[in-house]
């Protein structure tokens, strides 16, 4: 029994166009729109849609499913032909051609390869002719898969020349007919369009909900049953793309073949999603790879915005997000809202990668400014957003963003190279005429903040430091925490205490266990306490007389004679340790400081304020700090003095 479970084939077909009737499900409408036009003379037939959507499935179908006798349709690819010559693709078309009909094989001959690289329009002159008489038909219609796949703009070849070859071929033989399918890359449609400007287009788009769930439980039919809920959530991860229904059940399919459990759940559904999204990754790349750089970016902020958006509001669990939400994201990544970042998300709605889902209030959008109420978008394909959430996060991906100006590649590497023999003010002209032109090369950002601390440009370093943080906060947080130490030194040297401890605190913030942040921010604090202090100080009364002075300490005479051996230690250290250009002018203030306590016997705070201030300003810290003591002494002494008199 169990080499016989072992032995049963998956029926779900992937990773190759469905050629049995019997596994295709759907497309009904569209085999109407292709007889319809077919009928009415429409020589060319342009089918359009993303990758692994079924286009090649439908050619493959077409001749079972439309009915007209006077039509033979011929399957033909032409991929891998966009570097060859135009005789070589149109020699392979031919003999692909006759290879479609067993009829034909060993009874029609073809012009031989040289014969056509000679003479080109042979295929159309000679061979599309000899194929009508051979099969006894009116009209060939030659059904042209990877037709986009031939179309390179740097190759100047068969791509150069096989549209316009084609293009000449259906308006001079009414008997030839074009379907090709165009989706590899989604900017080719309008390329194909003004080449074939009267010919109608259809979109191979994702299955109806009946052809989509005959598409899970036919193929399995009396082997695997699944329930009405895993059949929705099947739908719910693949939103009737025929490609990842095919991989899901394919993967339901194994699981329960292993398991020897024939009958699928939703829990089931649930518990493969990351096998499932494994085996799909061929068809899930193109999702990446197929659409231009800010909509890559873009469509991975969308991607993320759900879950970033539960982490906030852990009440909402939509899956919708507003156009505003996934540019806020790279907003905080650090990213700048260029024009073709804007519109990013109204793109992959035209694409059919996000779809319109209607409007919602605007409680729990991110951005507060928004209106009450707003356009929701959502995935198109669920198992697509999981993907891009696994294998493309919008922090690693933003980086792409740096290849979309080549100009600002060339002025960053010239300013790099310059800055190993030293930072100059031409080199920041250069990275900043580099983020001028793409304000997303980070790594002209990066190096733009380094090179402004190195020339102490602190406040625009800054700036630049703190978008740089948000997009790789490991990278520059050293750099960084360090310029804000070095700026908040020199404010506080300058006397701005205030925007001094704002740096510190920004610094101490990111960096909470830096132990030179933290002491100087202690430093600063303990300082302005120290003025608020001296401010307080006794000066004079209303009256004008001293409310404290020198000469009440006569009654402790201890006080006085510390006071004293204190300033003589302070001007001794201020003799020793001062710098020569401005001991003189140091020594002066302590004599003018030595007059008011000791002669005129004294106490003004705004002189012990002034004093501290410009020893502050300019002199070394261990003589700031035994300023600092003195004066200390000083508010001290006169504190205790005050309360003696008040007992």
């Amino acid at each position: 029994m169990s080499y016989l479970i072992e032995q049963r084939r998956n029926p779900y077909i992937i990773g190759r166009p469905i050629a049995e009737p019997n596994c295709f499900f759907g497309r009904d409408r569209l085999f109407e729109f292709i007889t319809d036009n077919l009928l009415q003379g429409a020589q060319v037939i342009l089918l359009h849609g993303q990758r692994r959507i079924g286009k090649s499935s439908v050619l493959a179908q077409i001749p079972r499913s439309v009915n007209l006798p006077q039509f033979a349709f011929v399957p033909l690819s032409l991929e891998g032909d966009s570097r060859k010559l135009i005789g070589e693709v149109v020699y392979e078309l031919a003999r692909d051609a006759v290879q479609q009909f067993d009829c034909l094989k060993g009874h029609m001959e073809i012009p031989t390869i040289e014969e056509f690289q000679r003479d080109p329009s042979l295929f159309l002159r000679q061979f599309i002719p000899n194929l009508r008489r051979e099969l006894a038909v009116e009209n060939v219609v030659l059904l042209l898969d990877e037709f986009d796949a031939l179309y390179n703009r740097t190759v100047d070849q068969a791509a150069g020349n096989l549209f316009h070859f084609l293009q000449a071929g259906v308006y001079n033989y009414p008997h030839l007919y074009l379907i090709p399918v165009v989706g590899r890359q989604l900017d080719d449609l309008p390329a194909m369009l003004s080449l074939f400007r009267e010919a109608p287009n259809q979109e191979v788009g994702l299955l109806d909900r009946q052809s989509a769930e005959q598409l899970v439980t036919v193929p399995a039919q009396g082997i695997l049953e699944y329930d009405l809920e895993a059949i929705d959530a099947i739908l719910e991860l693949s939103a009737g793309h025929p490609y990842f229904t095919q991989v899901i059940c394919f993967t339901l399919f194994t699981h329960a073949r292993s398991e020897n459990r024939w009958r699928v759940t939703r829990s089931d559904v649930r518990a493969n999603v990351d096998r499932a999204i494994e085996l799909g990754e061929g068809g899930l790349g193109w999702f990446w790879e197929g659409i231009p750089l800010p909509e890559r970016v873009v469509f991975s902020a969308a991607a993320e915005v759900p879950r970033a958006r539960q982490l906030q509001y852990p009440e909402l669990s939509s899956l919708d997000f507003s156009e505003a939400e996934p540019l806020e994201l790279l907003r905080e990544c650090g990213v700048e809202l260029t024009e073709p970042i804007r519109n990013g998300v109204i793109n992959l709605v035209d694409w059919r990668f996000l779809r319109t889902t209607g409007s919602r209030s605007g409680m729990g959008v991110r951005r507060t400014s928004m209106p009450p109420s707003v356009a929701t978008y959502r995935m198109s394909i669920e198992l697509v957003r999981r993907w891009l959430v696994q294998r493309h996060p919008i922090r690693r991906e933003l980086r792409e963003l740096e290849d979309l100006d080549v100009k600002a590649k060339t002025l960053y590497e010239t300013a790099k190279a310059a800055r190993r023999r030293g930072t100059t003010p031409k080199i920041v002209g250069l990275l900043n005429e580099a983020l001028r032109h793409n304000p997303n090369h980070f790594e002209a950002l990066f190096e733009l903040a380094d090179s402004l601390i190195e020339l102490r440009e602190f406040p625009q370093a800054l700036k630049h430091y703190r978008r740089a943080y948000l997009v790789d906060a490991v990278r520059v947080q050293d750099n960084y925490v360090e310029a804000l130490y070095d700026y908040a030194e020199e404010l506080h040297n300058l006397g701005e205490n205030d925007e001094a401890i704002a740096q510190l605190e920004e610094a101490y913030a990111i960096e909470p266990n830096n132990a030179q942040v933290k002491r100087l921010l202690e430093q600063i604090r303990r300082e302005e306490q120290f003025v608020e202090r001296l401010k307080v100080l006794p000066i004079t009364s209303m009256n004008g007389s001293y409310i404290s002075s020198i000469a009440a300490l006569s009654s402790d005479r201890s006080d006085l004679s510390s006071l004293q051996q204190n300033f003589k230690q302070l001007r001794a250290q201020v003799s020793a340790e001062a710098p020569k250009e401005v001991r003189h002018r140091a020594l002066e203030h302590l004599n003018d400081l030595q007059e008011e306590l000791f002669t005129q016997k004294k106490v003004n705070g705004l002189t012990l304020l002034y004093m501290y201030q410009w020893f502050r300003n300019h002199l070394p810290k261990s003589l700031v700090q035994a300023v600092t003591d003195f004066v200390d002494s000083v508010s001290a002494t006169i504190s205790h003095q005050n309360e003696n008199e008040k007992q």
